[in-house]
């Protein structure tokens, strides 16, 4: 992997925080709320639905791009399914939580692996 670097790495930060915590249930107790982490995927560091432009700027590599495009799906039929104003309960308890989950494992081991080899 050739790293030039990113151009927005406190951003980066966030949205390995956010990856990492949604890919881990045993955090996800009945105080979670995940709209925060949520909200990082989708707006703040990185836009989960259409992550290309972000190249460069959170995201390192283009396979980091299409796992984080593959989380953005799972996280849309998520919330497409849940009722409006859902509370943190209702994430958990929803069936398209678990493919959430799972998702954010496999984009969070790649971008800690992408990490290392950049330092």
């Amino acid at each position: 992997m050739t790293d030039r670097g990113l151009a927005l790495p406190a951003l980066r930060h966030q949205l390995v925080t956010a990856v990492l915590t949604l890919a881990a249930p045993g955090l996800q107790d009945a105080g979670f709320d995940p709209a925060p982490h949520l909200a990082t995927l989708l707006t703040d560091a990185c836009d989960a639905t259409a992550p290309t432009p972000w190249l460069g700027h959170t995201l390192r590599t283009p396979e980091e791009a299409a796992r984080t495009a593959d989380l953005g799906a799972a996280v849309q039929a998520h919330l497409a399914a849940l009722p409006p104003d859902p509370t943190p309960g209702d994430h958990l308890r929803s069936p398209t939580w678990h493919p959430v989950t799972t998702a954010a494992a496999q984009l969070a081991r790649l971008l800690i692996h992408n990490d290392h080899h950049a330092c």
